[in-house]
């Protein structure tokens, strides 16, 4: 495939054009996580040059967002907060100037129109590869498992023990990243906490919750937990911590 790769540090233009596609691509629960919505455009701006797009002439095919952290431990020591944790321990190293030692995979988003074309597994590599040009021997990922979703009785820590007729993952997105050099740590149970009410879960959602209890919801990983007394309803979405390391490239 032809395509070429630029940083927003290079086209801050395409801000919006790419911030678009995620709109699209990810479920209207997932829009509404507090610590992204409060955080993600201060990364954004103080690292625009870790925000990639991979394109074919004008058209973006695919993102992938990444931020500079600092960890002193080893990686099977990442919280279980995973993903709302990475976000706000780079926020803080930020607002401190704490010399960054890890790369954080965010995100990556494939254009519905191209799906279907390796775009994921370019996406994972070019974004190895931006830590290599940066200095870094470690990308760690708190990777959603796309399929997941389809099993949301299963515990995470089963989940990610299965595997396909060729010994590899059984979910498509944690297999990409597997046969594109990264090595699975654990699971981060709690990578993303996103609460609302229960006005809000309809809205996100279609469904309605007439009573308090766990409910399973369309492209959830977990069941949401709803309390009727309370008027709230918290999903807490689980993630895996996979480890792209230089030194194994």
């Amino acid at each position: 495939m032809e395509y070429k790769v630029i940083t927003l540090a290079e086209r801050y233009d395409l801000f919006r054009k790419q911030d678009d596609l995620a709109e699209e691509v990810w479920p209207e629960f997932m829009k509404h996580d507090p610590v992204a919505n409060k955080n993600w455009m201060k990364f954004v701006d103080a690292h625009k040059e870790f925000q990639l797009m991979i394109m074919e002439g004008d058209e973006i095919l695919a993102t992938a967002s990444s931020v500079p952290f600092y960890f002193d431990k080893p990686v099977e020591e990442l919280p279980e907060n995973g993903w709302d944790w990475g976000v706000l321990k780079a926020i803080s190293d930020i607002e401190k100037n704490v010399k960054a030692n890890l790369l954080l995979g965010l995100q990556i988003v494939v254009n519905k129109k191209y799906q279907g074309r390796g775009l994921s597994s370019i996406a994972v590599k070019e974004m190895a590869a931006l830590a290599s040009r940066h200095g870094f021997e470690k990308l760690v990922i708190p990777v959603r498992p796309c399929d997941k979703h389809k099993y949301p009785l299963i515990p995470i820590d089963d989940y990610i023990t299965w595997k396909n007729d060729k010994d590899l993952p059984f979910d498509n997105w944690l297999r990409v990243h597997v046969k594109c050099g990264g090595t699975i740590i654990k699971p981060c149970h709690q990578a993303m906490r996103i609460p609302g009410t229960i006005a809000d879960w309809k809205k996100w959602t279609g469904l309605d919750f007439p009573g308090s209890g766990k409910y399973t919801v369309p492209f959830a990983l977990n069941p949401i937990t709803v309390d009727i007394e309370k008027d709230e309803a918290v999903y807490i979405e689980p993630n895996v911590w996979v480890l792209h390391n230089r030194k194994n490239d």
